[in-house]
């Protein structure tokens, strides 16, 4: 039975190869910063007005939606020197987005129930070599969804975490760093991973095919961790 699944940052590169492949067998609606066809366009999911309105063109055109993806966010290293404005965009961009989501979910659906998957970082579970202020960022996202999955479990709304470690993909920030040192690339991830690989897309997009099933029902607030042993 085909579901629906929205998934907010689906021009980001992990959210475009959840997008695609889940459409294969699904109703996809994306919310994505700039307009394109079929795509609901939000320029910034961190003005509470401006998602609270994507969500309401949402609900004129679907009464329901069986699942959330979250993919929303930015790793990129801020250059700036000034570190409150580099604490505030981060913020803005990993945590505010998906607060802010979610509440507008809860004020257009009324608390229908549906499942929410939030694409964290291990990053917010371990010190490592990330911006401080990403880190804090996914930190403080991490917490807020474990309290607020406890809050919506009573309305069956059922919202889990995915904190991946490294992933490579055709185009993003390993794929392109491995292209130009893979040696240096190579000798990083051995060791710091103890099985030694990267994470891969499609083992994300199977974990969330897994939270989204009937046998994932059982899950709530749970942080699951693909990241080949890193964290431990």
């Amino acid at each position: 039975m085909k579901k629906k699944i929205l998934i907010i940052g689906s021009s980001g590169n992990l959210g475009n190869y959840l997008f695609k492949e889940l459409k294969k067998k699904n109703d996809l609606i994306g919310i994505q910063r700039y307009k394109k066809k079929n795509f609901f366009e939000c320029k910034d999911l961190s003005d509470v007005n401006m998602n609270l309105k994507t969500f309401k063109l949402i609900k004129k055109k679907y009464s329901n939606l069986d699942a959330i993806i979250i993919c929303s966010g930015k790793s990129k290293k801020d250059t700036s020197s000034n570190i409150e404005k580099k604490f505030i965009n981060s913020l803005r961009s990993n945590l505010l987005t998906i607060v802010n989501s979610i509440d507008s979910y809860q004020k257009v659906f009324k608390n229908k129930q549906t499942k929410i998957i939030i694409i964290s970082s291990i990053a917010g579970l371990k010190i490592m070599e990330a911006p401080i202020e990403y880190s804090v960022s996914k930190s403080a996202l991490n917490h807020y969804c474990q309290i607020k999955a406890k809050q919506l479990g009573k309305f069956k709304i059922r919202l889990n975490i995915i904190s991946p470690g490294n992933i490579i993909n055709k185009n993003n920030n390993w794929f392109i760093r491995k292209k130009n040192s893979a040696s240096k690339v190579n000798n990083y991830i051995k060791k710091s991973v103890p099985l030694n690989a990267f994470c891969k897309p499609n083992q994300i997009l199977a974990l969330c095919k897994l939270l989204i099933s009937d046998d994932g029902d059982f899950f709530l607030g749970s942080n699951i961790v693909m990241d080949g042993g890193q964290v431990l």
